[in-house]
Protein backbone atom coordinates (compact mmCIF):
# COMPACT_ATOMS: atom_id res chain seq x y z
CA UNK A 1 0.00 0.00 0.00
CA UNK A 2 1.25 3.47 -0.89
CA UNK A 3 2.24 5.61 2.07
CA UNK A 4 1.82 9.38 2.20
CA UNK A 5 5.38 10.09 1.06
CA UNK A 6 5.99 7.04 -1.08
CA UNK A 7 6.63 7.73 -4.75
CA UNK A 8 5.30 5.43 -7.46
CA UNK A 9 7.34 4.63 -10.56
CA UNK A 10 6.06 2.88 -13.69
CA UNK A 11 8.87 0.76 -15.14
CA UNK A 12 8.68 -0.10 -18.84
CA UNK A 13 10.07 -3.57 -19.58
CA UNK A 14 10.36 -6.68 -17.45
CA UNK A 15 13.49 -8.34 -18.85
CA UNK A 16 16.06 -9.86 -16.49
CA UNK A 17 18.19 -6.70 -16.57
CA UNK A 18 15.26 -4.81 -15.00
CA UNK A 19 15.24 -6.96 -11.86
CA UNK A 20 18.04 -4.83 -10.43
CA UNK A 21 16.09 -1.69 -11.32
CA UNK A 22 12.98 -2.94 -9.50
CA UNK A 23 14.93 -4.06 -6.43
CA UNK A 24 16.79 -0.75 -6.29
CA UNK A 25 13.59 1.30 -6.61
CA UNK A 26 12.00 -0.65 -3.75
CA UNK A 27 15.15 -0.31 -1.64
CA UNK A 28 14.86 3.44 -2.13
CA UNK A 29 11.31 3.32 -0.79
CA UNK A 30 9.51 3.59 -4.13
CA UNK A 31 6.44 1.63 -5.17
CA UNK A 32 7.51 -0.21 -8.34
CA UNK A 33 5.04 -1.11 -11.10
CA UNK A 34 6.32 -3.10 -14.11
CA UNK A 35 4.63 -3.43 -17.47
CA UNK A 36 5.24 -5.17 -20.79
CA UNK A 37 3.28 -7.58 -22.98
CA UNK A 38 5.17 -10.70 -21.84
CA UNK A 39 3.17 -12.60 -19.23
CA UNK A 40 5.42 -13.53 -16.32
CA UNK A 41 8.47 -11.57 -17.51
CA UNK A 42 11.29 -11.83 -14.92
CA UNK A 43 11.19 -8.37 -13.28
CA UNK A 44 7.45 -8.59 -12.64
CA UNK A 45 8.07 -11.20 -9.95
CA UNK A 46 9.90 -8.58 -7.86
CA UNK A 47 7.55 -5.65 -8.47
CA UNK A 48 4.87 -4.33 -6.12
CA UNK A 49 2.45 -4.57 -9.03
CA UNK A 50 2.59 -5.64 -12.69
CA UNK A 51 0.58 -5.27 -15.88
CA UNK A 52 0.69 -7.32 -19.09
CA UNK A 53 0.40 -4.30 -21.35
CA UNK A 54 2.79 -3.43 -24.18
CA UNK A 55 5.24 -0.64 -23.44
CA UNK A 56 4.21 0.96 -26.74
CA UNK A 57 0.50 1.13 -25.84
CA UNK A 58 0.64 4.72 -24.66
CA UNK A 59 -3.12 5.15 -24.32
CA UNK A 60 -3.59 2.18 -21.97
CA UNK A 61 -0.46 3.02 -19.99
CA UNK A 62 -1.54 6.63 -19.56
CA UNK A 63 -4.83 5.44 -18.05
CA UNK A 64 -2.97 3.10 -15.69
CA UNK A 65 -0.57 5.87 -14.75
CA UNK A 66 -3.45 8.18 -13.88
CA UNK A 67 -5.34 5.46 -11.98
CA UNK A 68 -2.20 4.49 -10.04
CA UNK A 69 -1.19 8.13 -9.50
CA UNK A 70 2.37 7.44 -10.56
CA UNK A 71 5.10 10.03 -10.00
CA UNK A 72 7.43 8.99 -12.82
CA UNK A 73 8.21 6.63 -15.69
CA UNK A 74 11.49 4.72 -15.89
CA UNK A 75 13.20 2.48 -18.39
CA UNK A 76 16.74 1.40 -19.27
CA UNK A 77 18.98 -0.67 -21.53
CA UNK A 78 17.22 -0.34 -24.91
CA UNK A 79 16.34 2.44 -27.32
CA UNK A 80 12.78 1.29 -28.10
CA UNK A 81 11.56 1.63 -24.53
CA UNK A 82 13.45 4.90 -24.12
CA UNK A 83 11.33 6.32 -26.95
CA UNK A 84 8.18 4.77 -25.41
CA UNK A 85 8.96 6.31 -22.01
CA UNK A 86 9.52 9.75 -23.54
CA UNK A 87 6.21 9.56 -25.41
CA UNK A 88 4.35 8.46 -22.28
CA UNK A 89 5.92 11.16 -20.11
CA UNK A 90 4.91 13.82 -22.61
CA UNK A 91 1.35 12.55 -22.55
CA UNK A 92 1.31 12.58 -18.75
CA UNK A 93 3.25 15.83 -18.36
CA UNK A 94 5.91 14.03 -16.29
CA UNK A 95 9.66 14.72 -16.31
CA UNK A 96 11.97 12.70 -18.57
CA UNK A 97 15.72 13.13 -18.92
CA UNK A 98 15.80 12.98 -22.75
CA UNK A 99 14.12 14.99 -25.51
CA UNK A 100 12.91 14.01 -28.99
CA UNK A 101 15.77 15.92 -30.56
CA UNK A 102 18.42 14.23 -28.39
CA UNK A 103 17.12 10.71 -29.03
CA UNK A 104 16.75 11.39 -32.75
CA UNK A 105 20.51 12.03 -32.91
CA UNK A 106 21.81 9.47 -30.42
CA UNK A 107 19.72 6.52 -31.68
CA UNK A 108 20.38 7.10 -35.40
CA UNK A 109 23.86 6.14 -36.65
CA UNK A 110 23.68 8.44 -39.67
CA UNK A 111 22.54 11.55 -37.77
CA UNK A 112 24.98 10.80 -34.97
CA UNK A 113 27.95 10.72 -37.36
CA UNK A 114 26.94 14.06 -38.84
CA UNK A 115 26.63 15.52 -35.36
CA UNK A 116 30.10 14.18 -34.50
CA UNK A 117 31.58 15.92 -37.53
CA UNK A 118 30.10 19.22 -36.37
CA UNK A 119 32.37 19.01 -33.30
CA UNK A 120 35.37 17.53 -35.13
CA UNK A 121 34.87 14.17 -33.41
CA UNK A 122 36.64 11.47 -35.50
CA UNK A 123 34.33 8.95 -37.22
CA UNK A 124 34.92 6.09 -39.64
CA UNK A 125 34.63 6.87 -43.36
CA UNK A 126 31.43 5.84 -45.13
CA UNK A 127 30.23 5.56 -48.72
CA UNK A 128 27.80 8.43 -48.96
CA UNK A 129 25.62 7.53 -51.93
CA UNK A 130 24.24 4.41 -53.53
CA UNK A 131 26.14 5.18 -56.72
CA UNK A 132 29.45 5.26 -54.86
CA UNK A 133 28.55 2.16 -52.89
CA UNK A 134 28.17 0.07 -56.01
CA UNK A 135 30.98 1.56 -58.12
CA UNK A 136 33.82 2.71 -55.89
CA UNK A 137 33.75 0.29 -52.98
CA UNK A 138 36.94 -0.95 -51.30
CA UNK A 139 36.34 -4.12 -49.33
CA UNK A 140 35.86 -5.14 -46.58
CA UNK A 141 32.95 -2.94 -45.48
CA UNK A 142 30.38 -3.13 -42.70
CA UNK A 143 26.72 -2.55 -43.58
CA UNK A 144 24.28 -1.31 -40.91
CA UNK A 145 20.69 -0.12 -40.57
CA UNK A 146 20.94 3.46 -39.33
CA UNK A 147 18.40 2.86 -36.55
CA UNK A 148 18.52 -0.77 -35.40
CA UNK A 149 19.77 -2.06 -32.05
CA UNK A 150 21.57 -5.08 -30.50
CA UNK A 151 23.62 -5.58 -33.70
CA UNK A 152 20.54 -6.66 -35.67
CA UNK A 153 20.76 -6.36 -39.45
CA UNK A 154 24.53 -5.74 -39.48
CA UNK A 155 26.85 -7.60 -41.88
CA UNK A 156 30.50 -7.53 -42.89
CA UNK A 157 31.08 -7.83 -46.65
CA UNK A 158 34.12 -8.86 -48.67
CA UNK A 159 32.74 -8.70 -52.22
CA UNK A 160 29.99 -7.17 -54.36
CA UNK A 161 27.58 -10.10 -54.05
CA UNK A 162 27.79 -10.06 -50.23
CA UNK A 163 27.25 -6.29 -50.26
CA UNK A 164 24.06 -6.54 -52.31
CA UNK A 165 22.58 -9.15 -49.94
CA UNK A 166 23.70 -7.24 -46.84
CA UNK A 167 22.24 -3.98 -48.10
CA UNK A 168 18.79 -5.54 -48.52
CA UNK A 169 19.05 -7.19 -45.10
CA UNK A 170 19.96 -3.90 -43.39
CA UNK A 171 17.27 -2.01 -45.32
CA UNK A 172 14.67 -4.52 -44.10
CA UNK A 173 15.84 -4.12 -40.48
CA UNK A 174 15.80 -0.32 -40.57
CA UNK A 175 12.64 1.41 -39.36
CA UNK A 176 13.38 4.26 -41.75
CA UNK A 177 14.64 2.05 -44.57
CA UNK A 178 18.06 3.72 -44.48
CA UNK A 179 21.44 1.99 -44.56
CA UNK A 180 25.00 3.07 -43.86
CA UNK A 181 28.08 1.42 -45.42
CA UNK A 182 31.46 2.01 -43.78
CA UNK A 183 35.05 0.87 -44.06
CA UNK A 184 35.44 -2.19 -41.83
CA UNK A 185 38.28 -2.18 -39.32
CA UNK A 186 38.99 -5.83 -38.58
CA UNK A 187 40.07 -5.63 -34.93
CA UNK A 188 39.30 -7.52 -31.74
CA UNK A 189 39.67 -4.35 -29.69
CA UNK A 190 37.69 -1.14 -29.29
CA UNK A 191 37.43 1.54 -26.63
CA UNK A 192 34.17 2.47 -24.88
CA UNK A 193 33.64 5.64 -22.86
CA UNK A 194 31.02 6.40 -20.22
CA UNK A 195 29.97 9.93 -19.32
CA UNK A 196 27.57 11.19 -16.64
CA UNK A 197 25.83 14.53 -17.10
CA UNK A 198 24.52 16.25 -13.98
CA UNK A 199 22.90 19.68 -14.15
CA UNK A 200 24.72 20.26 -17.45
CA UNK A 201 28.14 19.32 -16.05
CA UNK A 202 29.83 16.59 -18.17
CA UNK A 203 31.84 14.00 -16.21
CA UNK A 204 34.03 11.30 -17.74
CA UNK A 205 33.03 8.33 -15.60
CA UNK A 206 35.11 5.58 -17.21
CA UNK A 207 37.18 4.64 -20.24
CA UNK A 208 37.22 0.92 -21.03
CA UNK A 209 38.76 -1.59 -23.41
CA UNK A 210 36.08 -3.53 -25.29
CA UNK A 211 37.17 -6.92 -26.63
CA UNK A 212 35.05 -8.61 -29.27
CA UNK A 213 34.74 -11.96 -31.05
CA UNK A 214 33.79 -12.43 -34.69
CA UNK A 215 32.25 -15.87 -35.18
CA UNK A 216 32.03 -15.81 -38.97
CA UNK A 217 33.42 -13.54 -41.67
CA UNK A 218 30.02 -12.01 -42.49
CA UNK A 219 28.78 -11.41 -38.94
CA UNK A 220 29.73 -8.30 -36.95
CA UNK A 221 31.98 -8.65 -33.89
CA UNK A 222 30.20 -9.16 -30.57
CA UNK A 223 31.56 -8.25 -27.10
CA UNK A 224 33.22 -10.82 -24.88
CA UNK A 225 34.74 -8.46 -22.28
CA UNK A 226 34.80 -4.81 -21.26
CA UNK A 227 37.81 -3.97 -19.08
CA UNK A 228 37.99 -1.01 -16.67
CA UNK A 229 40.17 1.10 -16.97
CA UNK A 230 41.36 1.21 -20.58
CA UNK A 231 45.07 0.95 -21.29
CA UNK A 232 44.42 3.76 -23.81
CA UNK A 233 42.69 6.11 -21.34
CA UNK A 234 45.51 8.66 -21.21
CA UNK A 235 45.72 8.91 -25.00
CA UNK A 236 41.93 9.16 -25.29
CA UNK A 237 41.81 12.02 -22.77
CA UNK A 238 44.65 13.82 -24.57
CA UNK A 239 43.21 13.51 -28.08
CA UNK A 240 39.42 13.13 -28.09
CA UNK A 241 37.85 13.75 -24.66
CA UNK A 242 37.44 17.52 -24.96
CA UNK A 243 35.76 17.22 -28.34
CA UNK A 244 33.34 14.61 -26.99
CA UNK A 245 32.52 16.85 -24.03
CA UNK A 246 31.70 19.73 -26.37
CA UNK A 247 29.55 17.42 -28.47
CA UNK A 248 27.58 16.29 -25.39
CA UNK A 249 27.17 19.92 -24.37
CA UNK A 250 26.00 20.62 -27.93
CA UNK A 251 23.18 18.11 -27.40
CA UNK A 252 22.01 20.32 -24.51
CA UNK A 253 21.80 17.38 -22.12
CA UNK A 254 21.03 18.48 -18.56
CA UNK A 255 21.09 15.07 -16.84
CA UNK A 256 21.65 11.49 -17.87
CA UNK A 257 24.08 8.70 -18.71
CA UNK A 258 25.95 8.47 -22.00
CA UNK A 259 28.05 5.66 -23.42
CA UNK A 260 30.10 6.03 -26.59
CA UNK A 261 31.73 3.21 -28.56
CA UNK A 262 34.81 3.61 -30.71
CA UNK A 263 37.06 1.54 -32.91
CA UNK A 264 40.75 1.77 -32.06
CA UNK A 265 43.18 1.50 -34.96
CA UNK A 266 46.89 2.35 -34.99
CA UNK A 267 46.63 4.91 -32.18
CA UNK A 268 43.46 6.59 -33.44
CA UNK A 269 39.89 6.48 -32.12
CA UNK A 270 36.93 6.30 -34.51
CA UNK A 271 33.60 7.02 -32.82
CA UNK A 272 30.69 5.00 -34.24
CA UNK A 273 27.86 4.73 -31.71
CA UNK A 274 26.28 6.57 -28.79
CA UNK A 275 23.66 5.53 -26.28
CA UNK A 276 21.77 8.02 -24.14
CA UNK A 277 20.60 5.59 -21.46
CA UNK A 278 21.90 2.97 -19.03
CA UNK A 279 24.21 0.51 -20.80
CA UNK A 280 23.55 -3.20 -21.16
CA UNK A 281 26.79 -3.82 -19.25
CA UNK A 282 25.10 -2.21 -16.24
CA UNK A 283 28.29 -0.19 -15.84
CA UNK A 284 26.65 1.75 -13.01
CA UNK A 285 27.33 -1.27 -10.75
CA UNK A 286 31.08 -1.03 -11.37
CA UNK A 287 31.01 2.76 -10.90
CA UNK A 288 29.24 2.39 -7.55
CA UNK A 289 31.90 -0.07 -6.35
CA UNK A 290 34.62 2.37 -7.41
CA UNK A 291 33.11 5.61 -6.07
CA UNK A 292 30.19 4.78 -3.74
CA UNK A 293 27.84 6.74 -6.02
CA UNK A 294 24.83 4.88 -7.47
CA UNK A 295 24.00 6.18 -10.95
CA UNK A 296 20.93 3.94 -11.07
CA UNK A 297 19.56 5.53 -7.91
CA UNK A 298 20.32 8.95 -9.35
CA UNK A 299 18.33 8.20 -12.51
CA UNK A 300 15.44 6.73 -10.51
CA UNK A 301 15.27 9.85 -8.34
CA UNK A 302 15.42 11.98 -11.46
CA UNK A 303 12.48 10.07 -12.97
CA UNK A 304 10.17 11.01 -10.08
CA UNK A 305 11.32 14.62 -9.92
CA UNK A 306 13.61 14.38 -6.91
CA UNK A 307 16.75 16.46 -6.44
CA UNK A 308 19.99 14.65 -7.38
CA UNK A 309 22.66 16.98 -5.94
CA UNK A 310 23.90 14.33 -3.51
CA UNK A 311 24.93 12.06 -6.42
CA UNK A 312 27.65 14.32 -7.77
CA UNK A 313 30.58 12.56 -9.42
CA UNK A 314 32.57 15.73 -10.11
CA UNK A 315 35.45 14.70 -7.84
CA UNK A 316 35.82 11.47 -9.86
CA UNK A 317 35.94 13.14 -13.29
CA UNK A 318 38.62 11.77 -15.61
CA UNK A 319 37.84 8.05 -15.49
CA UNK A 320 38.54 7.45 -11.79
CA UNK A 321 39.08 3.68 -11.47
CA UNK A 322 41.26 2.42 -8.60
CA UNK A 323 40.09 -1.20 -8.88
CA UNK A 324 40.50 -3.22 -12.11
CA UNK A 325 37.09 -4.43 -13.27
CA UNK A 326 35.42 -6.34 -16.06
CA UNK A 327 32.05 -6.89 -17.64
CA UNK A 328 32.44 -10.45 -18.93
CA UNK A 329 30.03 -11.40 -21.72
CA UNK A 330 29.28 -15.03 -22.56
CA UNK A 331 28.44 -15.73 -26.22
CA UNK A 332 26.74 -18.91 -27.38
CA UNK A 333 26.81 -20.92 -30.58
CA UNK A 334 23.84 -22.64 -32.17
CA UNK A 335 21.80 -25.19 -30.24
CA UNK A 336 19.16 -25.64 -27.56
CA UNK A 337 20.23 -25.09 -23.94
CA UNK A 338 19.70 -28.27 -21.90
CA UNK A 339 21.92 -27.67 -18.86
CA UNK A 340 23.81 -24.80 -17.21
CA UNK A 341 26.68 -25.72 -14.87
CA UNK A 342 28.75 -23.68 -12.43
CA UNK A 343 26.67 -20.51 -11.92
CA UNK A 344 26.20 -20.97 -8.15
CA UNK A 345 29.91 -21.59 -7.59
CA UNK A 346 30.83 -18.50 -9.63
CA UNK A 347 28.39 -16.25 -7.77
CA UNK A 348 30.09 -17.20 -4.49
CA UNK A 349 33.28 -15.45 -5.65
CA UNK A 350 33.48 -12.13 -3.74
CA UNK A 351 34.78 -10.27 -6.81
CA UNK A 352 31.67 -11.15 -8.84
CA UNK A 353 29.22 -8.37 -7.96
CA UNK A 354 26.42 -9.34 -10.36
CA UNK A 355 25.25 -11.68 -13.10
CA UNK A 356 22.43 -11.10 -15.57
CA UNK A 357 21.25 -14.07 -17.61
CA UNK A 358 19.65 -13.41 -20.98
CA UNK A 359 19.17 -17.06 -21.93
CA UNK A 360 17.78 -20.02 -20.01
CA UNK A 361 17.28 -23.79 -20.21
CA UNK A 362 15.08 -24.64 -23.18
CA UNK A 363 16.06 -21.60 -25.23
CA UNK A 364 17.13 -22.21 -28.82
CA UNK A 365 20.12 -20.21 -30.07
CA UNK A 366 20.82 -19.40 -33.71
CA UNK A 367 23.97 -17.97 -35.27
CA UNK A 368 22.55 -14.52 -36.04
CA UNK A 369 25.57 -12.35 -35.27
CA UNK A 370 23.41 -10.35 -32.84
CA UNK A 371 23.03 -9.99 -29.09
CA UNK A 372 20.49 -12.80 -29.22
CA UNK A 373 23.55 -15.06 -28.92
CA UNK A 374 24.50 -13.62 -25.53
CA UNK A 375 23.97 -15.99 -22.61
CA UNK A 376 24.62 -13.36 -19.95
CA UNK A 377 27.06 -10.94 -18.36
CA UNK A 378 29.13 -10.95 -15.16
CA UNK A 379 30.32 -7.74 -13.50
CA UNK A 380 33.60 -8.26 -11.65
CA UNK A 381 35.56 -5.85 -9.43
CA UNK A 382 38.94 -6.96 -8.06
CA UNK A 383 41.72 -5.48 -5.94
CA UNK A 384 44.49 -6.11 -8.49
CA UNK A 385 44.85 -7.05 -12.15
CA UNK A 386 46.18 -10.43 -11.08
CA UNK A 387 43.05 -11.05 -8.99
CA UNK A 388 40.85 -10.00 -11.90
CA UNK A 389 42.62 -12.40 -14.26
CA UNK A 390 42.30 -15.19 -11.68
CA UNK A 391 38.54 -14.69 -11.37
CA UNK A 392 38.04 -14.58 -15.14
CA UNK A 393 40.02 -17.79 -15.53
CA UNK A 394 37.97 -19.38 -12.75
CA UNK A 395 34.75 -18.48 -14.58
CA UNK A 396 36.16 -19.86 -17.83
CA UNK A 397 36.94 -23.19 -16.17
CA UNK A 398 33.70 -23.40 -14.18
CA UNK A 399 30.87 -22.22 -16.45
CA UNK A 400 29.40 -24.68 -18.93
CA UNK A 401 26.32 -24.34 -21.11
CA UNK A 402 25.38 -27.75 -22.51
CA UNK A 403 23.14 -28.31 -25.53
CA UNK A 404 20.39 -30.89 -25.96
CA UNK A 405 22.80 -32.98 -28.04
CA UNK A 406 25.44 -32.79 -25.26
CA UNK A 407 27.72 -30.14 -26.79
CA UNK A 408 29.40 -27.18 -25.09
CA UNK A 409 27.61 -24.11 -26.43
CA UNK A 410 29.94 -21.34 -25.26
CA UNK A 411 31.33 -19.87 -28.46
CA UNK A 412 34.27 -17.83 -27.15
CA UNK A 413 35.93 -17.16 -23.81
CA UNK A 414 37.85 -14.00 -23.05
CA UNK A 415 41.37 -14.92 -21.93
CA UNK A 416 43.37 -11.98 -20.50
CA UNK A 417 46.79 -12.84 -21.92
CA UNK A 418 45.51 -13.80 -25.35
CA UNK A 419 43.44 -10.59 -25.54
CA UNK A 420 46.54 -8.53 -24.84
CA UNK A 421 48.19 -10.22 -27.82
CA UNK A 422 45.27 -9.08 -30.02
CA UNK A 423 43.83 -12.52 -30.83
CA UNK A 424 40.76 -12.70 -28.58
Amino acid sequence: MKTAKQRKVLILGGITHMIDVVKTAKKMGMYAIVTDNNVGSPAKKFADKAYDISTSDTAKLAKIANDEEIDGVFTAFDDINTWNALKLCKKLNLPFYASNEQLAITSNKDKFKEFCRTFNVPVIEEYSSEENIWKNIEFPVIVKPVDSYASQGISVCYDQHELEDAYLKAEHRSKSGKVIVERFIDSTHGVEMYYTVQEGHVILTAVTDRYVYKATKEHPPLPIATLFPSKHMERYIETVDQRIRKMIEGLKIDNGLVFIQSLYDDGDFYIYEMGFRLSGEQHYQVIEKQTGVSLLEMMLDLSVGKDTDNYSLKEYDGGFMPFPSCNLSILLGAGTIAEIRGIDEILELPEVISFVSSRHIGDGIEMTGSYAQMFGRFNIVAQTTEDLDRVINKINKTLQVISSDNREMILARYEPYIAEMGTA
